[in-house]
Protein backbone atom coordinates (compact mmCIF):
# COMPACT_ATOMS: atom_id res chain seq x y z
CA UNK A 1 0.00 0.00 0.00
CA UNK A 2 3.28 2.44 0.83
CA UNK A 3 4.25 1.88 -2.89
CA UNK A 4 1.39 3.93 -5.07
CA UNK A 5 1.66 7.44 -3.05
CA UNK A 6 5.29 6.81 -4.02
CA UNK A 7 4.16 5.97 -7.60
CA UNK A 8 1.98 8.85 -8.04
CA UNK A 9 4.30 11.42 -7.08
CA UNK A 10 6.64 9.32 -9.30
CA UNK A 11 4.74 10.50 -12.47
CA UNK A 12 3.58 13.40 -11.45
CA UNK A 13 7.64 14.49 -11.25
CA UNK A 14 7.84 12.37 -14.67
CA UNK A 15 5.29 15.02 -16.21
CA UNK A 16 6.42 18.35 -14.76
CA UNK A 17 8.27 19.81 -17.78
CA UNK A 18 9.91 22.33 -15.99
CA UNK A 19 11.93 19.72 -13.80
CA UNK A 20 11.64 17.05 -17.16
CA UNK A 21 13.45 18.93 -19.11
CA UNK A 22 17.37 19.06 -18.33
CA UNK A 23 18.04 22.46 -20.01
CA UNK A 24 16.23 24.02 -17.22
CA UNK A 25 18.16 22.01 -14.34
CA UNK A 26 21.37 24.02 -15.33
CA UNK A 27 20.82 26.95 -13.17
CA UNK A 28 20.34 24.67 -10.21
CA UNK A 29 23.34 22.79 -11.44
CA UNK A 30 25.47 25.88 -11.49
CA UNK A 31 23.96 26.96 -7.99
CA UNK A 32 25.23 23.77 -6.63
CA UNK A 33 28.52 24.00 -7.78
CA UNK A 34 28.80 27.55 -6.30
CA UNK A 35 27.76 26.24 -3.28
CA UNK A 36 30.37 23.29 -3.39
CA UNK A 37 32.63 25.71 -3.93
CA UNK A 38 32.39 27.62 -1.64
CA UNK A 39 32.47 25.07 0.70
CA UNK A 40 35.74 23.70 -0.62
CA UNK A 41 36.72 27.18 0.41
CA UNK A 42 35.41 27.01 4.10
CA UNK A 43 37.86 23.98 4.53
CA UNK A 44 40.96 25.48 3.09
CA UNK A 45 43.62 27.45 4.98
CA UNK A 46 44.66 30.83 4.71
CA UNK A 47 47.35 30.13 2.94
CA UNK A 48 46.03 28.04 0.39
CA UNK A 49 42.98 30.29 -0.33
CA UNK A 50 45.54 32.85 -1.08
CA UNK A 51 47.35 30.32 -3.43
CA UNK A 52 44.53 30.03 -5.34
CA UNK A 53 43.78 33.36 -5.82
CA UNK A 54 46.78 34.01 -7.03
CA UNK A 55 46.49 31.09 -9.20
CA UNK A 56 43.42 32.56 -10.38
CA UNK A 57 45.50 36.14 -11.37
CA UNK A 58 48.12 34.80 -12.90
CA UNK A 59 45.52 32.69 -15.58
CA UNK A 60 43.68 35.31 -15.88
CA UNK A 61 46.93 37.38 -16.73
CA UNK A 62 47.68 33.96 -18.94
CA UNK A 63 44.67 34.56 -20.86
CA UNK A 64 45.41 38.27 -21.62
CA UNK A 65 48.81 37.46 -22.65
CA UNK A 66 47.76 34.79 -24.88
CA UNK A 67 44.93 36.72 -26.54
CA UNK A 68 47.39 40.03 -26.92
CA UNK A 69 50.21 37.97 -28.62
CA UNK A 70 47.53 36.96 -31.15
CA UNK A 71 45.74 40.14 -31.79
CA UNK A 72 49.47 41.46 -32.26
CA UNK A 73 50.59 38.31 -34.71
CA UNK A 74 47.01 39.00 -36.47
CA UNK A 75 48.07 43.36 -36.81
CA UNK A 76 51.45 42.28 -38.39
CA UNK A 77 50.21 39.75 -40.56
CA UNK A 78 48.11 42.51 -42.09
CA UNK A 79 50.69 44.93 -42.40
CA UNK A 80 53.23 42.30 -44.01
CA UNK A 81 50.69 41.23 -46.54
CA UNK A 82 48.59 44.01 -46.70
CA UNK A 83 45.99 41.17 -46.86
CA UNK A 84 43.02 43.38 -47.84
CA UNK A 85 44.82 45.28 -50.89
CA UNK A 86 45.93 42.09 -52.37
CA UNK A 87 42.99 40.20 -52.29
CA UNK A 88 41.32 42.65 -54.15
CA UNK A 89 43.87 43.82 -56.81
CA UNK A 90 46.33 40.59 -57.11
CA UNK A 91 45.89 39.36 -60.65
CA UNK A 92 46.03 35.58 -59.47
CA UNK A 93 43.29 35.35 -57.01
CA UNK A 94 40.63 32.85 -58.16
CA UNK A 95 37.77 35.21 -58.34
CA UNK A 96 35.29 32.54 -58.34
CA UNK A 97 36.42 30.83 -55.25
CA UNK A 98 36.80 34.35 -53.67
CA UNK A 99 33.22 35.26 -54.10
CA UNK A 100 32.14 31.33 -53.23
CA UNK A 101 34.00 32.19 -49.74
CA UNK A 102 32.69 35.70 -48.99
CA UNK A 103 29.36 34.57 -50.01
CA UNK A 104 29.53 32.01 -47.09
CA UNK A 105 31.87 34.48 -44.75
CA UNK A 106 29.11 37.16 -45.04
CA UNK A 107 26.31 34.48 -44.22
CA UNK A 108 27.86 33.44 -41.13
CA UNK A 109 28.30 37.46 -39.95
CA UNK A 110 24.92 37.90 -40.85
CA UNK A 111 24.00 34.95 -38.79
CA UNK A 112 26.32 36.14 -35.99
CA UNK A 113 24.63 39.70 -36.17
CA UNK A 114 20.71 38.11 -36.00
CA UNK A 115 22.30 36.12 -32.93
CA UNK A 116 23.79 38.85 -30.65
CA UNK A 117 22.26 42.03 -31.69
CA UNK A 118 18.74 40.50 -32.56
CA UNK A 119 17.84 38.12 -30.71
CA UNK A 120 20.63 39.08 -27.64
CA UNK A 121 20.64 43.11 -28.00
CA UNK A 122 17.24 44.41 -29.28
CA UNK A 123 14.71 41.07 -28.30
CA UNK A 124 16.79 40.71 -24.87
CA UNK A 125 16.73 36.31 -25.18
CA UNK A 126 19.36 35.75 -22.47
CA UNK A 127 18.94 31.58 -23.36
CA UNK A 128 22.18 30.17 -24.99
CA UNK A 129 22.13 30.25 -28.82
CA UNK A 130 21.42 25.77 -29.06
CA UNK A 131 18.23 26.69 -27.01
CA UNK A 132 16.60 29.11 -29.09
CA UNK A 133 18.20 28.09 -32.29
CA UNK A 134 19.58 25.45 -32.04
CA UNK A 135 20.57 25.15 -35.55
CA UNK A 136 22.74 27.91 -35.89
CA UNK A 137 25.75 26.31 -34.26
CA UNK A 138 26.30 23.80 -36.69
CA UNK A 139 24.93 25.59 -39.96
CA UNK A 140 28.14 27.86 -39.02
CA UNK A 141 30.43 25.74 -38.57
CA UNK A 142 29.82 23.97 -41.90
CA UNK A 143 29.99 27.37 -43.52
CA UNK A 144 33.32 28.24 -41.55
CA UNK A 145 34.75 25.28 -42.93
CA UNK A 146 33.78 26.28 -46.34
CA UNK A 147 35.03 29.36 -45.98
CA UNK A 148 38.24 28.33 -45.25
CA UNK A 149 38.74 26.11 -47.84
CA UNK A 150 37.24 28.51 -50.30
CA UNK A 151 40.33 31.11 -49.50
CA UNK A 152 42.55 28.87 -49.37
CA UNK A 153 41.97 27.73 -53.35
CA UNK A 154 41.15 31.35 -53.91
CA UNK A 155 44.94 32.63 -52.84
CA UNK A 156 46.86 29.48 -53.21
CA UNK A 157 48.61 31.33 -56.49
CA UNK A 158 49.28 34.51 -54.76
CA UNK A 159 50.73 32.74 -50.95
CA UNK A 160 50.66 29.14 -51.64
CA UNK A 161 50.82 27.39 -47.91
CA UNK A 162 50.95 30.53 -46.21
CA UNK A 163 47.41 31.14 -46.84
CA UNK A 164 46.62 28.34 -44.05
CA UNK A 165 48.70 30.36 -41.45
CA UNK A 166 47.06 33.95 -42.64
CA UNK A 167 43.49 32.20 -41.97
CA UNK A 168 44.56 30.90 -38.60
CA UNK A 169 46.32 33.78 -37.46
CA UNK A 170 43.28 36.34 -38.63
CA UNK A 171 40.93 33.69 -37.11
CA UNK A 172 42.34 33.83 -33.92
CA UNK A 173 43.41 37.46 -33.58
CA UNK A 174 39.70 38.46 -34.02
CA UNK A 175 38.36 35.76 -31.67
CA UNK A 176 41.05 36.97 -28.81
CA UNK A 177 40.26 40.35 -29.96
CA UNK A 178 36.79 40.02 -27.67
CA UNK A 179 39.04 39.91 -24.44
CA UNK A 180 39.84 43.74 -24.78
CA UNK A 181 36.19 44.70 -25.51
CA UNK A 182 33.95 45.63 -22.91
CA UNK A 183 31.35 43.30 -22.06
CA UNK A 184 27.81 43.20 -22.87
CA UNK A 185 25.77 44.69 -25.91
CA UNK A 186 28.46 47.89 -26.18
CA UNK A 187 31.35 45.09 -26.99
CA UNK A 188 29.02 42.62 -29.51
CA UNK A 189 28.89 46.00 -31.26
CA UNK A 190 32.62 46.51 -31.14
CA UNK A 191 33.36 43.34 -32.35
CA UNK A 192 31.55 44.03 -35.94
CA UNK A 193 32.93 47.74 -35.56
CA UNK A 194 36.37 45.65 -35.88
CA UNK A 195 35.64 43.10 -38.55
CA UNK A 196 34.39 45.55 -40.87
CA UNK A 197 36.72 48.38 -39.85
CA UNK A 198 39.71 45.35 -41.12
CA UNK A 199 38.65 45.59 -44.62
CA UNK A 200 39.21 49.54 -44.49
CA UNK A 201 43.54 48.69 -43.18
CA UNK A 202 44.81 48.85 -46.80
CA UNK A 203 44.31 53.07 -46.87
CA UNK A 204 46.62 52.51 -43.98
CA UNK A 205 49.24 50.69 -44.95
CA UNK A 206 51.98 52.11 -47.47
CA UNK A 207 53.45 49.49 -49.01
CA UNK A 208 51.51 47.28 -51.40
CA UNK A 209 52.47 43.69 -49.93
CA UNK A 210 55.58 41.98 -48.78
CA UNK A 211 54.76 38.91 -48.68
CA UNK A 212 52.85 37.43 -51.91
CA UNK A 213 54.16 36.04 -55.32
CA UNK A 214 54.51 37.97 -58.07
CA UNK A 215 51.68 37.94 -60.77
CA UNK A 216 52.85 35.25 -63.52
CA UNK A 217 53.64 36.58 -66.73
CA UNK A 218 50.80 35.79 -69.70
CA UNK A 219 51.86 33.49 -71.98
CA UNK A 220 49.38 34.50 -74.75
CA UNK A 221 50.88 36.23 -77.66
CA UNK A 222 49.72 39.91 -78.16
CA UNK A 223 48.16 40.91 -81.25
CA UNK A 224 50.26 43.41 -83.61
Amino acid sequence: MSSRPKAAAYGRLSEDPSQASGLRTRPKAAAVDSDSEEEDNSKLSDRELAKKKWVQRLNWVWRKCEAAFWVGVSCLMIWWTNFFRVIWEHPSVNRTYFYLALACLFFNIALLGYLTLWCHCVKGIKDPWETHNPKAIPVMAVMGVCTTLFFFFAFWRVWGFLTLVIEIVLFFGFVNSAHFLPSGNLGAVFMFVIFFGAWFTSEMIPHEGLAHYAPRASTTPRPF
